[in-house]
Formats: C-alpha cells, structure tokens, sequence
C-alpha cells in the first residue's frame, strides 16, 4: 500500500453527497495524462492521480481501448479512480480527507480453456474476426509465428488454423484472454505448429513439436512494411546518384514514423548521422551477426551506443534523413563482415527442449495433439 499526504482536507464527501461515476476510454494516440483533461478534474487531481498510480502500475501500460473509472462528488472532485488493462489486473488511487491509496489489485475469475479452427478467406485477421475470436488473441496467434510465417504476405486462400487457448470470466461478466496453449497453421500441405511448454526451470516458451523454440535469433522483418521498394542487389540504379551501385540492404518502404525494432537481441555499436544513410544505427548480435538501420526519421528515447537491447524493442523510427527520395527503411545485415541477403538467411532456432524435458514434453504434446485434432 502506498500512501501520499494531501494538503487539503476537503476530500472527504459529505456522508449524505451522492456520489457520481463515469467510466472513460483512452483514445488512439492520447497518454493519460491528456486523456484526463476531457474528464473535467483539475490540474491538482489529474497530477494526483498520474503520481500515485504511476507507483504501482508501469505507465507504458496504457494503451487505446483501456477504459478507466472516476467516482466524483462536487465536494470532493474525485474520490476513486479505477484503471482497468488487459489482463485481470486492475489499479485503483483512493483518496480520503487525509490520504490517496494506490493499489494493484486482481478479479476472481473463472479460467476456462476453449479452442477455434477456420479456414482463410481473405486474411488471418478477417477470417478469424468473422468466427468472433478476440483482437488481441488474433494478434497473439501472429505473434506466435512470427519467425515462420508473415501473415501480411504469406496467407492463401484454402489455408487452416486451430488454437486452443485459455479466457477468464468474472462473476460480473467480465471477459479477458489468456494464454494460447497450442496453435497449428497450415499453409497449403506445410503445417506449423506451436505447443507453449514451462520447463522444469520455469521457463515458458512456444516449441515445435521437435522441442525446437519456434522464437528465432531474429525477426523475420525489422518493421510492419507496405512493400519492399528495393531489394539486396550488387547492380542498382540509386534515383538520386543517377548510377547504378551495388544495393546490399532492402528498402522497406512505410509511413514516416513507423516504428523500428531491433531483428534480434544485440548491442547497439552506433547511433548517429551516419553520411548518406542519414540517421544510422547499428547493432552486434551473437554467431557474429551484426545489423544496420537507415534513413529513420529519430532514434528511440535514451537509445545510446553500448545499450543491450532486446528482440523486438523498437529502436527508431522510418524516416527519410539522408540521401533518401521517401521515407523508407534501408535494412543490412552482415556476418563476419560480409554483407548477406536477408530475405534468403535461414534463421537460426534460439534454444530448444534440454534432455531432462524430453519426456515430460513428449507426453505434454501427444496431449495437445490429440485435442487439436478433436477441435470442430
């Protein structure tokens, strides 16, 4: 329990005030802070608020669709304020006439484990959203294959998927998704699946059924792109130089601002103005692999030369800095110094089930097999 003293004593709503509570919702883009401002609080209750949860709840939690509470009284301002994220966590600020509580608090809930199979029509996503299976649960099946398959690309039409997966249900109804258990994609006759599988350390992680981790050492593309505008090449017409150079990267192109994320776990060995390539970064990951971003439009905040950073942390942003006609990301990799065609590399699998496991795990995927064949 955190408690903060406050410097005024008209908190405390008058034992006969009714109380009234309006439920909000954050908007694309918004921060709460600028939320909070549509709510009619003033600026010492908004400040309250955001000092007191911030204590207990990470702010980079918040995010559009989170729905948030305020119980008001016209003596008081406010006196609860209830955040509720994904997840069945939810984070309340109570104030009295002497203190504000911050709390973490967690719903009863009812888990239930269910299952889903269709077939593509379009996409992955309005295929699935047709059957009414959860957005989030949509984006987390992606994720879940995102080293094999791109779904922006790869999908076709007569393509099946299964999942089994975990949602709790509150006494008040109240819906929230957990785990996928297992998840099996078939793409034409090449079937992927993904069994999520807690080891005897305690670590969890997605396997193939031949107990390799279905996470790669790298991302199979370093940002959501619309298209590929220039691909690895030794002759390339460069349209501002007007000659035609080796092109030992791929244009990615993409909206200006269209986050970055590093391919895998590496440290940043260069962040700055780097000549043509404008705003540059560049990253050493293991087996002496090493990547580079440029073009961005800026860098990540506090992204610094010697940081650590991890698979999918955003780096920087598509820009167009440099010698560039339009934003788009111009993305290298090397090994051993030698510069290598991404779309061509086999990625290399990062750990797979340890020989104590392999029992344990062999009986723990006959039994998802079995239930994913049984879905209907």
């Amino acid at each position: 329990m955190l408690l903060s003293p406050l410097l005024f004593s008209a908190c405390q709503p008058h034992p006969q005030e009714k109380q009234k509570t309006k439920i909000f919702t954050m908007n694309q883009g918004d921060t709460l802070g600028e939320s909070l401002q549509e709510t009619g609080l003033d600026n010492i209750s908004r400040e309250q608020i955001i000092t007191n949860l911030a204590r207990v709840m990470p702010m980079n939690k918040c995010k559009p669709g989170d729905k948030y509470e305020i119980e008001f009284s016209s003596q008081a301002g406010y006196t609860s304020f209830k955040y509720y994220s994904s997840g069945l966590d939810f984070y309340t600020v109570e104030r009295t006439s002497l203190t504000v509580t911050a709390l973490k608090r967690t719903k009863i809930a009812k888990k239930i484990v269910t299952e889903a199979k269709g077939t593509i029509k379009t996409s992955l996503w309005e295929s699935m959203s047709s059957q009414g299976i959860n957005p989030e649960l949509i984006v987390n099946f992606a994720d879940i294959f995102a080293w094999q398959i791109d779904f922006l690309t790869e999908p076709r039409v007569g393509d099946t998927y299964r999942l089994i997966y975990e949602k709790y249900v509150t006494d008040d109804g109240l819906t929230k998704y957990g785990d996928i258990l297992a998840a099996q994609y078939d793409a034409s006759g090449q079937v992927y699946t993904a069994l999520l599988y807690t080891d005897t350390a305690g670590h969890k992680d997605y396997y193939a059924p031949d107990g390799k981790s279905l996470e790669s050492a790298f991302l199979r593309a370093p940002l959501q792109f619309r298209r590929i505008s220039s691909y690895f090449t030794l002759r390339r017409y460069h349209p501002i130089l007007k000659v035609f150079r080796p092109h030992l990267g791929i244009d990615y192109a993409a909206p200006s601002g269209t986050p970055v994320s590093a391919i895998g776990e590496g440290t940043v060995t260069f962040a700055g103005v780097k000549g043509g390539f404008g705003n540059f970064i560049s990253l050493r990951h293991s087996n002496g692999y090493a990547s580079y971003y440029g073009h961005l439009l800026r860098f990540a905040k506090n992204l610094r030369s010697g940081l650590h950073v991890r698979q999918g942390q955003v780096i920087g942003y598509v820009g167009a800095s440099g010698l560039a006609t339009g934003p788009h990301l111009d993305f290298r990799i090397t090994r051993d110094n030698v510069f290598i065609n991404f779309l061509k590399l086999k990625f290399p699998s990062a750990t797979r089930i340890s020989d104590k496991d392999r029992e344990a795990f062999t009986a723990f995927k006959k039994e998802l097999f079995t239930r994913l064949s049984q879905i209907r």
